[in-house]
């Protein structure tokens, strides 16, 4: 009798670690919001070295477009505008914070800007990105094209159509299920661990410098709790289980999403989507 109620309390003991462990395992998994605002996406940091080369290879707002959202790593798309300042043409990225699919200068935060002054090009971090600032050449052909662009809009020369913006995310939703973008990451990794090729003081304390659309967003992340199910910090633990049960799953076993890389095994977001 005494051996069946203990077999009895073991087998109830069993089931119970059963339907509580999942549940334990899945909370343990939950990015606390400081994990989140920590990442280069929420900050709204970029590889700025990498746009600057995808400046220079684009034949095509569009084309440019695409390649710097695949280039970043946070929620939100990345717009762009080009205007004239006198003798100056500026090309202006912003995130979208609102995900409104237009450009808004209250609410929406600039990551970078490409000038062009006398056939000498510049580009310019803004808030996290604020410690860059680089010369090159090349690009004239993207620049001559925002010129003459057809899509003008008052008194810029290109602005994002808000037509596009579907598109766009459309595009980079599946450029991240992609081993391409295991290889940009990781591209990435390198560039932010370098501190860009600036001084390390430089770069890090750039990365409170962030704006005041930045600062509502991620409050506005906070508050909602959007920051749980966010596409950024693909090199956070919590990264590749996002939104699905099965990455969930594969993150917890060690497998799926995640790839050994620079800093050690990185989970990438999406993988699994």
């Amino acid at each position: 009798m005494i051996k069946r109620k203990k077999t009895q309390s073991i087998m109830a003991l069993t089931s119970l670690m059963l339907v509580v462990g999942p549940t334990v395992s899945a909370c343990a998994q939950e990015p606390t919001y400081e994990e989140w605002a920590s990442t280069d996406g929420a900050s709204g940091r970029i590889n700025l070295d990498e746009v600057q080369n995808a400046f220079k290879e684009s034949n095509s707002p569009s084309e440019f477009e695409r390649r710097v959202n695949e280039i970043y790593e946070g929620d939100g798309i990345i717009l762009i505008r080009s205007r004239q300042d006198g003798s100056k043409l500026t090309l202006d990225g912003f995130e979208d914070l609102n995900s409104s699919g237009d450009i808004e200068d209250d609410s929406d935060d600039v990551l970078f800007s490409i000038v062009n002054d006398n056939q000498t090009n510049d580009i310019r971090g803004h808030g996290a990105n604020s410690y860059y600032n680089r010369s090159f050449g090349g690009g004239d052909f993207l620049f001559t094209y925002l010129m003459l662009s057809s899509f003008s809009r008052g008194p810029y020369y290109y602005h994002t159509p808000i037509g596009n913006t579907a598109t766009i995310k459309a595009n980079r939703n599946n450029y991240r299920t992609s081993s391409t973008y295991r290889s940009q990451v990781s591209r990435n990794s390198t560039y932010f661990r370098n501190s860009g090729g600036f001084s390390k003081s430089r770069f890090n304390s750039s990365k409170s410098n962030v704006s005041s659309s930045r600062t509502s967003y991620l409050s506005r992340q906070k508050s909602s709790g959007a920051f749980k199910t966010s596409s950024t910090g693909v090199r956070s633990s919590w990264g590749s289980r996002s939104n699905n049960s099965r990455s969930s799953y594969s993150s917890r076993r060690g497998g799926g999403g995640g790839f050994r890389g620079f800093g050690g095994s990185q989970n990438i977001i999406g993988l699994t989507r």
